[in-house]
């Protein structure tokens, strides 16, 4: 079978352009979004301004193959960005004063994202570009996760009237009917999370500043329970969590170098931490994976920088005003990992679903053309129909699946 599929496919595999990931930095104090493409090294700052008026305050950028999602939180919206364009599509407009701050996507139809100040989330119509719902979740939520269909909500605690923190809650809703299924007790100002090779999440919890200093806590999925954690010391922020299974944090630093750290996801052994974090530009804010588990770092001080899990800078971009966020363009398709979708791709499954060759290249969302949870044939004959027979092109699915 092999010989067979190598010969249908093995001269139409052309020197297909393969271009490299691209990141996209939202860039907090200038109000703007920044490319960097990485292996050319091209950086087009101030390409789109973020927010339908001024002073938006933008926190994230989610991208969705070719659209990007921008939450803003003074103007209350969801920026929508063709980023083959570089031009706003659209705005989804959320409640008055709500202070939109975190966004994820359960598959091509269904979003979520936290409204700080109304202790909610509100869950999206993507279809329609429409809020179809909101529930409540906790004092002040700001990040989320979505694992094994269940919506993963960082309450922070934060009082706005007093400047204290509540303990920190993490709430669990099933995806669907949005009901309550767990409410779980972490460390003081959980922010941030991830997912590890594992599906379990991560939370990042930040402490208070002064008095109580960071620790990672675990959950397993299953019983939504806390099965380990972290001491991190410091302010930990924004964690991110690679195919080597490292989970990273953006952890600041005013004065001097910033900070990153970093521990197993799957040990819990840390690698860097307050006594001894990876040095990196000053105040870092933003931290993102690499599928070649590289690290790319964004501070306040207006630059980007790619590093080695050893810490290494291996490059370094000067961004807009004020980054705050980054995130890579992973590619529906691209079961290799190249960063193209083409003939490669289709062998490349073919071996997998066949052969006994190699898993799809992390994060394994991508092979997932179809959005139906799962890699299989019917993956292997819609990108046929795309590349072969016009059909259409692959769909982002539930990017959770890593």
């Amino acid at each position: 079978m092999r010989a067979y599929i190598y010969a249908m496919f093995g001269l139409l595999l052309g020197a297909a352009a393969v271009a490299g990931p691209s990141l996209y930095v939202v860039n907090g104090t200038g109000e703007t979004l920044s490319r960097i493409v990485v292996d050319s090294n091209l950086v087009q700052n101030n390409i789109v301004a973020l927010g339908s008026d001024i002073n938006a305050a933008p926190n994230q950028i989610v991208i969705r193959d070719t659209l990007g999602y921008v939450v803003c939180s003074v103007t209350d919206e969801i920026q929508v960005i063709n980023l083959r364009s570089h031009t706003t599509v659209d705005y989804i407009d959320l409640p008055p004063g709500s202070n939109p701050y975190w966004m994820t996507f359960y598959d091509d139809h269904t979003a979520y994202v936290t409204l700080l100040n109304e202790n909610a989330v509100a869950r999206i119509d993507i279809d329609t570009r429409q809020v179809v719902g909101q529930f409540g979740a906790g004092k002040s939520p700001e990040g989320m996760v979505i694992a094994e269909h269940k919506l993963y909500v960082a309450n922070s605690g934060f009082d706005f009237s007093t400047f204290l923190y509540d303990p920190g809650r993490v709430t669990v809703f099933e995806i669907g009917p949005d009901t309550l299924v767990a409410d779980v007790a972490v460390g003081l100002n959980p922010q941030f999370m991830d997912i590890d090779r594992d599906g379990r999440v991560h939370v990042s919890c930040t402490g208070d500043y002064f008095s109580v200093f960071g620790t990672a806590y675990v959950i397993d999925v299953g019983s939504d329970l806390v099965v380990d954690s972290v001491t991190l010391g410091g302010s930990p922020g924004q964690i991110a969590i690679g195919p080597d299974n490292k989970a990273w944090l953006a952890a600041g630093g005013f004065t001097g170098n910033g900070f990153v750290f970093g521990y197993d996801a799957g040990t819990g052994s840390v690698l860097y931490d307050n006594g001894s974090p990876m040095a990196v530009d000053q105040n870092c804010l933003s931290v993102a994976a690499g599928s070649d588990s590289t690290i790319y770092v964004a501070s306040f001080t207006d630059f980007v920088s790619r590093r080695s899990a050893a810490g290494v800078e291996l490059k370094r971009w000067a961004v807009g005003d004020g980054p705050y966020h980054i995130a890579i363009d992973y590619r529906p398709g691209d079961a290799n990992g190249d960063f193209g979708v083409d003939l490669s791709d289709l062998i490349y499954l073919v071996n997998y679903l066949f052969l006994g060759g190699p898993h799809p290249v992390w994060p394994s969302w991508r092979a997932n053309v179809t959005g139906d949870f799962e890699t299989d044939l019917s993956d292997l004959i819609y990108l046929v129909n795309n590349l072969f027979l016009s059909g259409p092109g692959p769909k982002t699915g539930p990017t959770w699946l890593r």
